[in-house]
């Protein structure tokens, strides 16, 4: 890790305690996001860890970033989970063969001046295209079918949406949150991140111009690489899990404390083996890698739940209570659970039950 990335590191979590985490409970009560915490974010250059430095970037390496996102997700899961979807389409816009595109959009994004979500997860389900793209005449795309979850509702300027052809092809393209035609949001009533503008999106006759695609390739291909993208999970449980062992560690009980020494054992333990999983490269045998990695998953599923189970024993009472960040962290758990759950995923956490 560069003195560059411990920097920026070190701005996350700086962020994360003095911005994020003393507000995270009235956000986590709000219908409505606060852009104080995602402001803080974009001026502290945050919006573009994935993106390169020729248009703002930080260009991270994938362990450092995973400290920054973990680092984000430990002060406020609801501002954290707006800003995350981000993060995925800076990817996805940089890597764009649309060089149009690209100079229009990615600084902007890399700065946070403009806020991107995102709309895939559908594309992890088996079965028929959820959402259908079908080209037409002028050379763009129509869209048809439903995206289950979009979050940034409300909050977002653009959204990258991916849609699949009869053919097996994967159509990215960028729609501007202006966009009405042929598109209806239905908000969804969820138990944490209520304030992150989390709808089901149905496209019904959407046209995209090419000039707003960002990429098309092979939908297999995309679903295989993504078995592994996804299989280590999401760094953000950990940041859970850190917070709940600082806040234990400051109880006056000394049972808690002995609790949080171990579970901050755990924990760095943890992260000694994501980083080694993160950082080994490419794999000879994908199917090992994946199932280790799925299985470190749910090992950390794990620790958030119980390091934010002892925080609540901890508190007593006054834990439950929603002006208490102990049931808070604890909900924000167990929503890692499902996000980016694959079926390796899926089969990883039930096995550790």
């Amino acid at each position: 890790m560069g003195s560059d990335a411990a920097a920026v590191i070190d701005r996350a979590r700086a962020i994360a305690d003095t911005v994020l985490f003393p507000r995270a409970q009235d956000v986590d009560r709000g219908l409505a996001m606060p852009a104080g915490g995602l402001r803080a974010l974009a001026d502290a250059g945050l919006f573009g860890i994935t993106g390169p430095a020729s248009h703002g970037g930080c260009d991270l390496d994938p362990i450092s970033a995973r400290r920054v996102i973990a680092s984000v997700g430990s002060g406020c899961g609801a501002t954290f989970f707006v800003w995350v979807q981000h993060l995925g389409v800076v990817r996805s816009v940089r890597s764009s063969p649309n060089t149009a595109l690209v100079d229009t959009l990615l600084a902007p994004l890399c700065a946070g001046e403009l806020i991107a979500g995102v709309a895939f997860a559908h594309v992890r389900r088996a079965g028929p295209p959820a959402i259908l793209a079908t080209r037409v005449g002028d050379g763009g795309w129509r869209l048809d079918g439903l995206a289950p979850w979009v979050t940034s509702w409300g909050l977002a300027d653009w959204f990258c949406v991916a849609a699949e052809t009869a053919t097996g092809e994967l159509v990215w393209s960028m729609i501007p949150a202006s966009a009405t035609s042929g598109i209806t949001a239905t908000p969804l009533a969820l138990p944490v991140f209520e304030a992150t503008g989390t709808v089901a999106v149905a496209f019904d006759g959407c046209t995209i111009p090419v000039d707003q695609v960002v990429t098309i390739e092979d939908a297999a291909a995309w679903r295989a690489a993504d078995r592994g993208r996804a299989a280590t999970g999401q760094p953000a449980v950990l940041g859970v899990a850190d917070r709940a062992i600082r806040l234990l560690d400051d109880a006056t009980d000394a049972d808690a404390t002995l609790a949080a020494r171990r579970l901050r054992a755990e924990l760095d333990a943890a992260w000694r083996h994501d980083d080694a999983l993160v950082g080994a490269g490419p794999h000879d045998d994908v199917e090992s890698h994946i199932a280790a990695a799925s299985d470190h998953r749910a090992s950390c599923l794990d620790l958030a739940r119980r390091a934010t189970t002892a925080l609540i024993a901890a508190a007593g009472g006054r834990g439950m209570d929603l002006g208490h960040p102990a049931q808070r962290l604890a909900r924000e758990a167990d929503f890692y659970v499902i996000q980016a759950q694959t079926a390796d995923g899926r089969a990883a956490t039930l096995r550790s039950v």
